[in-house]
């Protein structure tokens, strides 16, 4: 019987990978949800937001983002200025877990692929990172208190943490810092087009060489290798 992740191999669109994800039955938030939910917004962004995982509200509507976090997600977008069709709003698990608990570590490589798999087709200038479940994954063991509103570079692609924004619901003071650091993502946007327009000539010679950043204090394990922009 062929394996969701062989299916994965053969997508060629974002809907695709949606369709998949809607099925899947790969861990036992399969059992447990409502819907599950992709993710939603444009096919080629430049920023791919990912959260943690969805909540009640997800779970029934089968959309990321639209509970009162999402709300403020909007809004927040809003200072940029963007709206949802300009970026993709995705989470690490498509699944909501019981009673919004922290995914496990099976469920979240059951649906690792997946989000792997929309990184390739989407090919983001900036992946924003919604809280610091989402940016471990991108960032092992690092502390959001000190990443947030900073870009690293992973896999070439900018990563950019951010707070959640149902923790910014929670303190005006994270409100700010979130908003503040929200206002930095064209920034981030232009360092990643600087990194690529100076990888592409040596891409297209068929050498590869080191991007001249400045390297950042990274966590140990897979998170090795990253390299902060700023």
């Amino acid at each position: 019987m062929t394996s969701n992740d062989e299916y994965i191999g053969e997508m060629s669109s974002i809907e695709d990978i949606a369709t998949i994800v809607r099925s899947c039955s790969k861990c036992g938030l399969s059992g447990t949800r409502t819907n599950a939910v992709p993710g939603e917004g444009s096919d080629s962004p430049s920023i791919l937001f990912i959260g943690e995982g969805p909540g009640f509200n997800e779970d029934q509507q089968g959309l990321p983002f639209v509970g009162r976090a999402g709300q403020l997600l909007d809004e927040l977008l809003g200072v940029v200025p963007l709206v949802r069709s300009d970026v993709y709003i995705t989470n690490v698990v498509k699944c909501r877990p019981p009673d919004n608990r922290d995914p496990l570590p099976d469920e979240v490589r059951a649906c690792w692929p997946y989000l792997e798999a929309q990184i390739s087709l989407l090919k983001p200038h900036v992946i924003a990172t919604l809280g610091r479940h989402a940016m471990n994954r991108f960032l092992p063991d690092a502390r959001i208190s000190d990443q947030h509103g900073r870009a690293t570079v992973w896999r070439d692609i900018v990563v950019f943490p951010l707070y959640h924004p149902a923790a910014a619901l929670r303190s005006t003071n994270l409100r700010q810092t979130l908003e503040n650091d929200i206002r930095r993502l064209p920034e981030a946007v232009l360092r990643s087009l600087e990194i690529s327009a100076t990888a592409a000539p040596q891409t297209e010679a068929g050498a590869s060489a080191p991007i001249d950043l400045t390297p950042a204090e990274t966590p140990s394990g897979d998170g090795a290798g990253q390299n902060r922009l700023f």
